[in-house]
């Protein structure tokens, strides 16, 4: 973006590494006319604690800007009444360059990417300025997982491992169900009864350390980040057909963007879970490695398809199918053995790899067998994935907007 982008960005990182800003008057919530009018909010009003405050401080920073430069807003209806996919595209002056940046593929995970894109889209709004690039927010796209603490849709379908051609569907469908080893962790990963105080504080930990002690803790991360296309009640399932938020997303693009070239596009996804508690890395494709590196100084990159990536966030990944890339970069044009989309995914860390299992399978298991007291078993994915510290929060500002900004330069 040039200086524009520079204004809004060494914003963003100052509101993140400042413990005060100028506040509101007392008592005054944050409101439309909050981002209308201050040039600067706390890091707190980026962030939200409800799936329908996080869409309305989205549409209110999308307003704030809309009077100095031109946006469009299209809501996408994935589920009725009201779980909605916002996506606001802000036109660049520049007749090439494309950048997307997407959050809640992962619902509860969604917070942090929805706050780095309120921040970023109120900082234009700040500076008045036009990006030369052409930008493209996608807020919520799995509105039902975000709007109740499920990493999942409201078909218990996890989107991240959905995203299959029709190519990647026959893969899977067709492959071994036990190819990493998902049924070998059958009784801890699907979900067969009710949580107990007993199975959250005592039972699942026995069962982890005997299960880590047998197979090793890599080979459960791989069995579960694997994904099943055969347990629908499991965690991680891919499900056995493409959902509504991916059909809305994907058509949505292809009707916009179909033209360009993806040589010119650079995706950013948000997910938090992953390492430890406010770092960042990126994640990628081998193929990609030497590009994201040159592109984001800084930050550690890591190929979730590497088979040696032992000890990483990527370790375990490289039997996953059915992650963003897999489906859009299919949606821009190539020039013949050309450079496709460089499609990424920004992981924040948040707590101990064994505690977000932990949450995971207690969600689950109260989601399909204690329906009337699951909103308090879907608090320890809550807490598992959007960590509510103030240290956390600077860290998700301060690292999203800088990530964007590369990724606008690139």
């Amino acid at each position: 973006f040039g200086s524009s982008f520079n204004f809004i960005t060494d914003r963003c990182v100052s509101i993140a590494r400042s413990k005060s800003r100028p506040p509101r008057p007392p008592g005054m919530p944050v409101s439309e006319e909050s981002f209308a009018s201050s040039t600067a909010l706390p890091v707190e009003d980026y962030f939200s604690e409800k799936y329908a405050d996080a869409r309305q401080k989205f549409r209110w920073a999308v307003q704030a800007l809309s009077k100095h430069v031109p946006v469009e807003l299209e809501t996408l209806l994935v589920k009725s009444p009201d779980y909605t996919m916002d996506v606001a595209v802000v036109r660049g002056s520049q007749p090439k360059g494309l950048v997307v940046h997407s959050s809640g593929v992962h619902g509860v995970e969604g917070y942090a990417g929805s706050a780095i894109q309120t921040a970023l889209l109120h900082g234009m709004a700040c500076s008045r300025r036009r990006p030369e690039v052409t930008c493209v927010f996608v807020h919520a796209v799995n509105p039902f997982g975000m709007a109740h603490y499920r990493r999942v849709n409201e078909n218990n379908v996890d989107l991240n491992r959905n995203a299959l051609t029709e190519e990647g569907w026959k893969e899977v469908l067709a492959r071994d169900a036990n190819i990493a080893g998902y049924e070998d962790f059958r009784s801890f990963f699907v979900a067969s009864c009710a949580p107990t105080w007993w199975s959250a504080h005592i039972g699942l930990w026995f069962q982890a350390v005997w299960m880590i002690a047998r197979f090793g803790f890599l080979n459960l991360k791989r069995a579960m980040v694997a994904a099943t296309y055969t347990n629908p009640k499991g965690i991680f399932f891919g499900g056995r057909e493409l959902q509504e938020s991916h059909r809305l997303l994907r058509a949505h693009m292809e009707r916009n963007f179909g033209d360009v070239f993806g040589e010119e596009v650079a995706w950013v996804d948000v997910h938090t879970g992953l390492g430890p508690s406010g770092v960042d890395v990126l994640l990628c494709r081998s193929q990609d490695k030497s590009l994201t590196a040159g592109s984001f100084p800084g930050v550690g990159v890591q190929c979730f398809d590497d088979p040696t990536a032992s000890g990483s966030q990527a370790a375990g990944y490289e039997l996953t199918r059915g992650t963003m890339e897999s489906l859009y970069e299919g949606v821009f044009r190539k020039r013949g053995m050309g450079v496709g989309a460089l499609i990424l995914t920004q992981e924040f860390g948040t707590v101990p790899g064994i505690f977000v299992a932990r949450a995971l399978i207690l969600e689950n298991r109260g989601y399909h067998f204690d329906s009337a007291r699951h909103e308090r078993w879907r608090q320890y994915t809550r807490d598992a994935f959007y960590v509510r510290t103030p240290c956390w929060k600077r860290a998700v500002l301060g690292r999203g907007a800088a990530v964007f900004e590369q990724a606008c330069e690139g």
